[in-house]
């Protein structure tokens, strides 16, 4: 599958997570996309997704995932980056972080 059948398919089972109100899916769907865009090699979106997951409850196995992937993006991008993707993490709601995400 390519890319942009991956990230159809991830904004059709964002919108039915938020419909049903599941918000771990929501959560476990945008670690998926922060992976997908590690592939694509776009970090900076990526790292920006995953500091804003970490500021939600997520499932134990999630977390460590989430933690990892960004202990290696961290690793390989400048603090201004990093300042960029807490700064960010902090202003959007989620709301504003999946419309723009879907909206790509």
């Amino acid at each position: 599958m390519n890319y942009d059948d991956l990230m159809g398919r991830f904004h059709k089972t964002l919108k039915i997570a938020l419909r049903n109100d599941a918000m771990l899916m929501v959560m476990d769907t945008l670690i998926k996309i922060a992976e997908l865009l590690i592939e694509k090699q776009n970090t900076a979106r990526a790292l920006e997704i995953l500091v804003f997951v970490l500021h939600y409850p997520l499932r134990p196995d999630s977390r460590l995932r989430v933690e990892a992937l960004y202990t290696e993006l961290a690793a390989d991008v400048s603090s201004q980056v990093l300042a960029d993707a807490e700064t960010l993490a902090n202003d959007l709601t989620l709301d504003d972080l999946l419309a723009a995400i879907i909206g790509e």
